[in-house]
């Protein structure tokens, strides 16, 4: 028998409820855990947990045998991530480390803060993006980025454009560092399912957590389709790839269980840096509802 798939707009947990303009997630269910070995070894996991509302308040991850806790607060239209680290098993001090400013369904803003090293328990907001939006596609990012001085003052850079996206039949086709890095992505006619929350991040190492975490419905349209294949260059010298990908993927009913990820990373002669080959093995964990019978 097929189970009855709730397909309700769910908060992310990074609101309160109530407000039709407030952001939501259309999921089947919740995605719970995150586990990826990198060539057979532990290379990160990632514990996601939601409150009462059926909302995110608190992602753990532990990556290279260190953990980071974030937990998620709303005021308004506002997403702060406060974080605690663990070094050598004793807790940082925690701090709002994030801060996602919403405009409808999307995140419109992004504050990256540091700890000010100049001043005792100070932080300040060292980079600023401010996210460009077309039909509710994602096409640039823009950064300002601040540096603390000596004497308590602030230096700000006001960068611009920094990074720039592409799409084509409803998926990135390319993402570009700007003005030095481009990735350029294939797709076949296999379906992204709804509540998969994979997408084109703004790296040239594509195996991270930040791939596939719950936040990315927060930018807006999704793919439509998975990735098959992904390779990047520097924009200069576009014949020259640096490194390839490859994607599969074990879908178990309506849900993507499994996702391997080859990377081919070739030699730099530049650096010196050798070839390298990789495989990074994904499961993906679910809060399965309830099945009509």
């Amino acid at each position: 028998m097929k189970k009855f798939l709730s397909m309700l707009l769910v908060a992310v947990g990074l609101v309160s409820c109530g407000d039709d303009d407030k952001p939501y997630i259309p999921e089947l269910n919740k995605l719970t855990s995150v586990t990826c070995t990198k060539n057979g070894n532990a290379f990160f996991n990632a514990d996601i947990t939601y409150d009462q509302d059926k909302q995110i308040n608190r992602i753990i991850l532990t990556t290279e045998g260190n953990q980071f806790t974030d937990n998620y607060i709303i005021v308004d239209k506002t997403i702060s991530v406060s974080g605690v680290k663990m070094v050598d098993g004793s807790p940082t001090n925690p701090f709002v480390h994030t801060v996602y400013t919403l405009s409808g369904n999307m995140i419109a803003a992004k504050e990256e803060k540091a700890e000010n090293e100049y001043i005792n328990n100070a932080v300040y907001t060292q980079t600023e993006s401010s996210y460009t939006y077309s039909s509710n596609w994602l096409k640039s990012v823009s950064k300002v980025i601040r540096h603390a001085n000596k004497d308590g003052s602030y230096r700000e850079i006001f960068v611009g454009e920094v990074d720039r996206y592409s799409w084509e039949n409803g998926n990135v086709v390319y993402y570009a560092e700007l003005p030095h890095k481009e990735i350029t992505y294939e797709y076949d006619s296999q379906l992204r399912p709804a509540n998969f929350p994979l997408r084109v991040v703004n790296s040239f190492q594509p195996v991270g957590f930040d791939m596939v975490s719950p936040i990315n419905f927060m930018y807006g349209k999704m793919n439509q389709n998975l990735p098959i294949r992904a390779y990047w260059y520097y924009i200069s010298g576009a014949a020259d790839i640096r490194a390839e990908y490859t994607f599969r993927y074990t879908l178990t009913g309506d849900y993507i269980t499994g996702m391997t990820i080859e990377e081919n990373i070739k030699p730099d002669l530049e650096t010196g840096d050798p070839a390298e080959n990789n495989t990074y093995e994904y499961a993906f964990v679910y809060n399965f509802v309830a099945e009509q019978k």
